[in-house]
């Protein structure tokens, strides 16, 4: 099992399999920053990955199938705002009917487009590339996991900077947390709230656009319904756990993603039986959750046994 575990074939797979929900985490991350937490990343990835397959294979292009998954992305944001910021509707109950619409819609729209319901696999996409760095990628183990994967990949790690920098070094970043910290006051002080709740949600359906597009253009060669399979709420998980900063929630993405290929390369590899492997994704996530939940309420940081491993706990602050 860790010749299995630490072998340089599980950290690249453990990476490939974490960037869908690194990308679902990111999306979750800059809406709850501005107040107004999005559960729809999971319908907006599986939209998303319909689209670019479909796309991708009609025009043979991956940029213009990449491309369409992140305008979907971006429309189905747009439309959980027009809900929940102009209609002023309960958020959690507007995402959890999205997701149910796109489910459905996703199934109904490869129907009628090319006549099945279950996957595009007669009609592949066109797969965006992967990118070799010279020299760096033949560093043993790690090379082939950092640096010779796909183009989204490399975004996927360069959103987390991104991310930070932007959050906590820019005018826009400052006016995100103001406004998901407290509307009225950043209101006061003539922050446009609306305007920037919106634009966040902009970006989350950016980042779902990105990771539907991963997983029917990368993970998989073409749209499987059901394909999605909860990845966008243990995005939102990873989220929470890495209460809002961004290295915080890419560490537990990268945990995540590690425990779905456990219980894939498991099945084969150690010859557990895949009926149980295929809960263990979700029994991790809920597991997780757990410890989270009594860390955040019991302050276990600040025990001088184990706040050393323990994200401290932070300041809510402009």
């Amino acid at each position: 099992m860790f010749s299995f575990i630490f072998s340089e074939q599980f950290l690249t797979s453990m990476i490939l399999f974490a960037t869908p929900i690194l990308f679902a985490s990111f999306a979750a991350l800059i809406s709850k920053k501005a107040g107004t937490l999005n559960i729809n990343v999971e319908g907006s990835m599986s939209l998303a990955a319909l689209t670019g397959g479909l796309i991708s294979y009609a025009t043979q292009s991956w940029v213009l199938g990449l491309l369409s998954a992140v305008i979907v992305g971006v429309l189905m944001s747009l439309i959980f705002a027009w809900f929940a910021l102009k209609l002023k509707t309960d958020s959690i109950l507007s995402g959890i009917a999205l997701n149910t619409l796109a489910s459905g819609l996703a199934v109904y729209i490869l129907y009628v487009v090319i006549g099945v319901k279950g996957d595009s696999s007669l009609h592949p996409s066109a797969m965006i590339p992967d990118i070799r760095i010279p020299l760096l990628a033949d560093i043993p183990v790690i090379g082939p996991a950092l640096f010779s994967q796909n183009l989204l990949v490399y975004l996927v790690f360069l959103s987390a900077i991104v991310l930070t920098l932007v959050l906590n070094h820019t005018r826009f970043g400052m006016h995100v947390r103001s406004v998901g910290y407290n509307p009225i006051a950043a209101s006061s002080v003539g922050i446009p709230v609306i305007r920037t709740k919106i634009y966040a949600l902009i970006i989350c359906g950016v980042f779902a656009g990105l990771g539907g597009a991963y997983l029917s253009m990368v993970y998989l060669s073409y749209f499987s319904v059901g394909m999605v399979s909860g990845r966008g709420f243990i995005g939102i998980a990873a989220e929470a756990m890495g209460q809002g900063v961004p290295l915080y929630t890419m560490l537990f993405s990268l945990f995540f993603g590690a425990v779905d290929y456990f219980a894939v390369g498991a099945q084969t590899v150690l010859g557990f039986p895949y009926e149980l492997l295929n809960t263990l994704p979700y029994i991790m996530t809920l597991i997780a959750l757990v410890i989270y939940a009594v860390y955040d309420k019991y302050n276990l940081a600040a025990h001088p046994h184990v706040r050393w491993w323990l994200p401290k706990k932070r300041k809510a602050s402009l």
